[in-house]
């Protein structure tokens, strides 16, 4: 399908005024981008972004670790030795306080539905 051009233009000037808001203005660093979003985005567009629930064993490795290989993992040119080498990835090394991080909302959540059912029945 063909894109118009102001529609382009206008997801342009949004993400180039998300851009100004996010980093330093400078005249030598001119394209900046967020890597591991940016290659979501492209990967979103061509089809090859890692979906989590085709590949449940890899979920733990593709949250907590980058890797260009998980982006090999489904679409075109789909390479069957990507799982094999996201297996292997080590997480990065503040996973641990993501993780922390995480289970407190999920705890807080859980919380909150249970309070929600006690008030109901009570």
């Amino acid at each position: 399908a063909v894109v118009s051009t102001q529609s382009t233009g206008n997801a342009i000037n949004l993400e180039r005024a998300w851009e100004r808001s996010w980093y330093y203005n400078s005249k030598r660093l001119t394209l900046q981008k967020i890597p591991i979003l940016y290659n979501d985005q492209i990967g979103q567009e061509i089809g090859c972004k890692p979906d989590l629930w085709r590949h449940p064993r890899l979920i733990w490795n593709l949250l907590f670790s980058v890797s260009a290989f998980q982006w090999r993992l489904n679409g075109p040119n789909a390479w069957e030795g990507a799982a094999v080498q996201c297996g292997k990835m080590k997480p990065v090394p503040f996973y641990h306080y993501s993780m922390i991080v995480l289970l407190s909302l999920l705890l807080l959540s859980l919380l909150s539905i249970l309070r929600c059912f006690y008030q109901l029945i009570f």
